[in-house]
């Protein structure tokens, strides 16, 4: 059905290699020139050269890179991230900013408050354990009950 398509898809390399049929899955596709780079075997290249649908490269500007990147580093994301990722979101960010608007885009991230519990073992050190395997008594946390006098 033609209303289930997106009008716009951003991808990454994984959608090429894995053949994915973006023509079903929206009207305009788009991705970054360094995308196409990463992608090393000869059939995903062979493929891409006679897809059935146009693919639109376009860099993200640098006002979108700045704020994916910010914002990966405040929620702890950035270094598990590559410099192609971040444009990928960046140009994602930008084509939402252009065609929708971002009035629905977090523009800080939202820390989830009490599914975490910190320990200070050291100033040096923290462990970080789940709510559930922690003991509550008197607003002290504890990590075993014998740790209770």
């Amino acid at each position: 059905m033609a209303s289930d398509i997106a009008e716009h898809v951003v991808v990454d390399s994984a959608a090429f290699i894995k053949n994915a049929q973006l023509q079903d899955i929206a009207k305009h596709v788009y991705t970054i020139q360094d995308v196409v780079r990463e992608i090393r075997d000869y059939e995903t290249k062979k493929r891409l050269s006679i897809a059935p649908y146009e693919i639109i490269f376009r860099e993200p500007p640098p006002d979108c890179v700045r704020f994916v990147t910010q914002f990966a580093k405040k929620t702890g994301d950035y270094p598990s991230l590559s410099a192609v990722d971040i444009r990928i979101m960046a140009l994602t960010y930008q084509l939402t900013k252009e065609h929708v608007g971002l009035d629905h885009i977090k523009q800080e991230p939202v820390m989830q408050v009490g599914l975490l519990v910190q320990f200070f073992t050291s100033p040096f050190t923290h462990l970080f354990l789940h709510r559930d395997d922690c003991v509550k008594r008197n607003n002290d946390v504890y990590r075993h009950l014998e740790d209770i006098d």
